[in-house]
């Protein structure tokens, strides 16, 4: 037998198996009940980008360690917006240490589970930050197993001890109700200081920061200018909360 003939045997029989692959049932899932059997390209962009989809949001089940858990997140990268809901936002894969050791040791010596929260809370926050995305306090409520209300205090029992904000989707993303972190903000640029000084006192992103005092000076040209509230929160594609935030800001 030829060399060429050995090649065309191993193809014949090899080739097929090849063709079993996820790659594949998509694609003909595609083709075969949602009507792409004429769009085949476009078949063949779905599938890989599903795979792609698949391999973002599935994290390989390797890394994941005992006491951690895959939890969804929002892309810190993917800011707040006019009308924008959460099914509107991009999300991520993190993983997180529902404990580590060194709170199984505190545990061991006798600490109440109740004392630690602040700083479980603070660190599954960090943690999330780290990999690029956010914790809201529903997240963090549904993760340990208490209410949002305890969250909140053991947020703020974290943040009193440790004279820093913590990385929350309400801190970054400026949509607390809190505007003490946005009045810190402003008043540092308006003292002179520069964004990185800035993001690192404030322990946000320099790109937040900037987009934060973008959107404050964008709301106070469009308030001299006695815009109506509802027409700022439309041009500048800002949600309704954080305007009125920037409004309390301009009174003071």
């Amino acid at each position: 037998m030829t060399d060429k003939a050995k090649r065309l045997l191993q193809k014949s029989i090899f080739g097929l198996f090849q063709q079993k692959s996820l790659f594949n049932v998509l694609r003909w899932e595609l083709v075969l009940n949602f009507g792409y059997d004429n769009k085949l390209a476009v078949a063949d962009v779905l599938a890989q980008r599903m795979l792609e989809l698949f391999e973002q949001y599935a994290p390989d089940w390797e890394k994941i360690q005992p006491q951690q858990i895959v939890w969804l997140a929002v892309d810190a990268s993917d800011g707040p917006a006019y009308s924008k809901t959460v099914a509107d936002i991009l999300h991520k894969s993190v993983i997180l240490d529902l404990w580590n050791r060194e709170e199984i040791e505190q545990l061991a010596d006798g600490a109440k589970a109740k004392t630690l929260l602040p700083q479980r809370v603070a660190r599954l926050c960090q943690q999330t930050y780290q990999q690029g995305g956010l914790r809201t306090m529903t997240d963090l409520s549904l993760l340990l197993g208490v209410s949002n209300s305890t969250v909140r205090h053991a947020v703020q029992s974290w943040e009193e001890a440790h004279g820093d904000l913590l990385p929350t989707r309400s801190t970054i993303h400026d949509l607390g109700t809190t505007i003490s972190h946005k009045r810190q903000i402003v008043g540092l640029h308006l003292q002179g200081y520069f964004t990185s000084e800035i993001a690192r006192a404030t322990n946000h992103d320099p790109q937040n920061v900037d987009r934060y005092l973008r959107g404050f000076e964008r709301v106070y040209n469009m308030a001299k200018d006695r815009a109506h509230f509802n027409r700022i929160c439309f041009l500048i594609d800002l949600s309704p909360r954080l305007v009125k935030e920037y409004f309390k800001l301009l009174g003071e």
